[in-house]
């Protein structure tokens, strides 16, 4: 019986032909890493934050405070439906609330960034979006956008309460 040595460079080749390996998995270190882009952080009634928006540093903050160009707002528009739901055979009805409104999210500047806006709940609503946020902290919403250079987007958020209608009401 022969034995057969082969070399670590011959094996990692023969893994990757095969598809065990990705080149590169071995090297990842010397990859280069994408600078996280500078970002616009605006609260639900489009007002820009400044202390949190470190992509404006070229503007003042009397500037982009209330600055339509980078941010505006479509709405609130306010809705009211009934739902009825069958549960343990008995049929429960709520009155249902829904506030829409559309943010246009105007990337100003001349590189790529994030758009955050930070989104305070009043307390019983739940988010009634797509997309849904990133995260909800401390009954703020925080949804996050890239927006390339001179791009506008939309972005739609839309908030829900239910009232449970009683026998009563």
């Amino acid at each position: 019986m022969s034995k057969i040595r082969l070399s670590a460079a011959v094996l990692l080749g023969i893994g990757i032909a095969i598809g065990f390996f990705h080149p590169l998995a071995v090297s990842q270190s010397s990859a280069p890493s994408q600078p996280p882009l500078k970002e616009i952080h605006v609260d639900r009634s489009c007002k820009i934050l400044p202390d949190q928006s470190n992509a404006l540093s070229d503007y003042t903050q009397a500037e982009i405070q209330n600055d339509d160009a980078i941010c505006h707002r479509d709405g609130p528009n306010t809705s009211h439906h009934i739902e009825e739901a069958l549960r343990d055979g008995m049929r429960l009805r709520s009155k249902v609330t829904v506030i829409e409104q559309e943010y246009l999210l105007q990337n100003v500047t001349s590189e790529p960034v994030t758009f955050v806006v930070e989104y305070a709940l009043p307390d019983g609503w739940k988010i009634d979006s797509d997309p849904q946020p990133v995260k909800i902290a401390d009954g703020t919403a925080f949804f996050r956008v890239n927006v390339k250079p001179g791009q506008i987007l939309r972005l739609h958020v839309g908030q829900r309460h239910t009232d449970p209608i009683t026998d009563a009401n």
